[in-house]
């Protein structure tokens, strides 16, 4: 948000341009100085593609990325090109000058919220981002009989329903549920995410949304937080489900067992976040076999829940925490694991 100011900006909400984020390379996007209105977003991302097309590499697949181009080139350069494939000025506005941005709500969409035109959306959980025709069919009825006949879909893999009108909710809640979704928020479950897997990706070391909704039941019958963590489940170095920046994280691996085959597994990093909560997580635990998966992560958060600070995040209390101390608050041995 941009307020009064003597650089001739219109106050008013804006969105800044970040380049080159690539957290499964472990490097978080940086600003460029560029300030957008909404209407302007669209054109500048198409204009920044038709630069890369241009100009990038795309004969090598580990290199196919704009971050890379940009990498290359830098802001001054990459900006200057993109400007030439644009009918407006791009303006520049120091993010020091911005309002600084309220701390985000983890999971906070989920559920039902009041929007500026006095109607209000609705937050669906749709686990790891899975619905059958029939459910998605009847999300759609839900959004054309109760609000706008819209429907948006969240990075965390769940949906918005806006424009539902007061005398409306309830009537949209009841249908919601029938379809064997829900609204309401669970700790667990809202923040679970996970990349397509071996089930429909070839780099895949592991079937990531099978393991992830286990998971997730696993957890919502052993326990309740009173806070949000997100889980984040990816099945390959590319990190397609940003696994370094979920408060627990899994990268897919092959762990070879005792007749020398390999099982679906994981390496585990704690502690990251993003927005104002940015952090790159710390590697803890490597080769978990995926049948270790539940009762290693049940622990966890019932140590963090016995031993945190107050109202003391996971993020928090795992980044405070040694990767030796956090070895230390779960118990890997075989009759752990059966007994789970």
């Amino acid at each position: 948000k941009v307020g009064e100011n003597d650089k001739g900006i219109a106050p008013g909400v804006y969105f800044r341009m970040q380049l080159c984020g690539i957290t499964g390379h472990q490097q978080f996007a940086t600003d460029c100085g560029v300030l957008l209105t909404p209407a302007e977003t669209v054109p500048v991302a198409a204009a920044l593609i038709r630069v890369f097309i241009e100009n990038g590499d795309r004969t090598n697949r580990k290199r196919a990325r704009l971050k890379y181009l940009v990498d290359d080139w830098g802001f001054e350069k990459t900006l200057e090109e993109t400007q030439k494939k644009l009918a407006f000025p791009m303006r520049y506005f120091p993010l020091e000058s911005c309002e600084a941005p309220t701390p985000k709500d983890k999971q906070g969409y989920l559920g039902i919220h009041p929007q500026s035109d006095g109607k209000h959306y609705i937050g669906v959980c749709t686990p790891v981002g899975r619905m059958t025709v029939s459910q998605m069919l009847a999300l759609a009825d839900v959004a054309d009989q109760f609000g706008r006949g819209e429907i948006r879909l969240t990075v965390w893999q769940n949906l918005i329903i806006p424009g539902v009108s007061e005398e409306n909710l309830q009537a949209a809640l009841v249908a919601i549920q029938a379809t064997g979704l829900d609204h309401r928020n669970h700790n667990l479950t809202g923040g679970l995410i996970a990349c397509t897997g071996s089930r429909g990706c070839k780099y895949a070391a592991a079937d990531t949304k099978g393991n992830a909704v286990a998971l997730g039941a696993h957890l919502a019958s052993k326990m309740i937080l009173d806070q949000p963590v997100n889980i984040h489940l990816t099945g390959c170095q590319h990190s397609c489900a940003q696994h370094y920046i979920g408060d627990i994280g899994m990268m897919g691996t092959r762990v070879k067992i005792e007749d020398g085959s390999t099982v679906d597994g994981y390496n585990i990093v704690l502690g990251g976040g993003c927005d104002d909560q940015q952090f790159i997580a710390r590697e803890v635990w490597k080769s978990v076999k995926a049948d270790e998966i539940n009762p290693l992560v049940e622990q966890l958060l019932c140590a963090y829940l016995a031993q945190r600070n107050d109202d003391e995040s996971f993020a928090a209390f795992s980044r405070r925490l040694s990767v030796d101390e956090l070895h230390s608050l779960v118990d890997r041995s075989e009759s752990t694991i059966a007994a789970a």
